[in-house]
């Protein structure tokens, strides 16, 4: 086995020993609060508040106009990250572990919804000058709530987060 195999190997190890420790931090309050908090983080909830501020107009609509091609290129390079790498969904992939919701896709790396939080609230810190605490708390909330429910890995949503993030810059 190669060092870069081998390097490769542990990385996935640790990051399925971090996420099998973190569900252990699992309680119903907590894990209702991240189902909520992943449910607003999903495509369809960034689309519709899209589409809200486009029709109410004035100043929302020159924001949404700002971001929307930020997250729909987002998400285009997230799916295309998923297709090429087609890592399975940790409770596909790993016995004895099971996620809090099902899975919206069968592949879990990068997180998208980290992806879309990160680049709708970093957008919205950096377009509007104020707010930043409150982007980076929402933004956090739903990357974590992915690795609460089980849907990713952790090292999906650093990249996730890195990928909104990056996006945001441009």
């Amino acid at each position: 086995m190669s060092a870069i195999t081998r390097t490769l190997v542990h990385i996935i190890e640790v990051d399925r020993s971090i996420l099998r420790w973190l569900s252990t931090l699992r309680r119903p309050v907590v894990d209702s609060l991240m189902r909520g908090f992943t449910r607003t983080g999903d495509w369809q909830s960034w689309t519709a508040l899209s589409l809200a501020a486009l029709v109410a107009g004035g100043p929302y609509r020159a924001l949404a106009l700002q971001i929307i091609p930020k997250l729909l290129a987002t998400l285009g390079l997230c799916f295309t990250i998923k297709t090429l790498s087609r890592r399975q969904r940790p409770s596909v992939a790993m016995t004895d572990f099971h996620s809090l919701l099902r899975n919206p896709d069968p592949y879990s790396f990068p997180s998208s919804h980290t992806a879309c939080a990160w680049v709708v609230c970093a957008s919205l810190g950096m377009t509007l000058g104020w707010g930043w605490p409150l982007w980076i708390l929402y933004a956090s909330s739903i990357s974590y709530s992915r690795i609460h429910v089980g849907a990713h890995y952790p090292l999906d949503v650093l990249i996730g987060t890195a990928i909104g993030v990056g996006m945001a810059a441009l």
